[in-house]
């Protein structure tokens, strides 16, 4: 009679344990689909507000691969834009006013905008890549460069 009392119990202890861990398992399973806003923004990391160009829409996304020590030339862009760090680090500045502000891996930035000269620089001792994207219009270049 104990036996079979203890068994009973020892198997109610295992179905409740069994219970219990696939219920956890459920809660840390992932939906099927997520999403999550990384970014939503009217103006750029500086503050500029962003307006459309004319013309029709194009969307534009670049792969931007900075070699550790590479600065780029100054330029601005016609658009908004966006760009996600995946690796690495950049030093992004506005050498007319020094405004600067260093972006690493897994930010994400509103870019700058209109006649607006900037210059981007890996600071870093590894390779930095940038997803850009550009919300522009046929015919637009995504980036105007002075001559420096």
């Amino acid at each position: 009679m104990i036996r079979t009392t203890l068994t009973a119990s020892a198997l109610l202890v295992v179905g409740c344990t069994t219970q219990i861990v696939l219920a956890e398992q459920a809660e840390k399973k992932p939906e099927p689909i997520a999403s999550e806003v990384l970014l939503q923004a009217s103006a750029s990391w500086k503050g500029d507000q962003y307006k459309y160009p004319q013309g029709t829409p194009q969307i534009t996304v670049k792969e931007v691969i900075f070699q550790p020590g590479a600065k780029s030339k100054p330029h601005s862009h016609d658009m908004p834009g966006a760009a996600l760090i995946q690796e690495g680090e950049l030093l992004c500045e506005v050498p007319a006013t020094r405004v600067s502000k260093r972006f690493v891996a897994g930010d994400v930035l509103p870019t700058t905008f209109k006649n607006d000269l900037h210059t981007c620089e890996n600071t870093g001792t590894e390779v930095t890549k940038a997803l850009v994207f550009y919300a522009g219009a046929v015919g637009l270049p995504t980036s105007y460069y002075t001559q420096k």
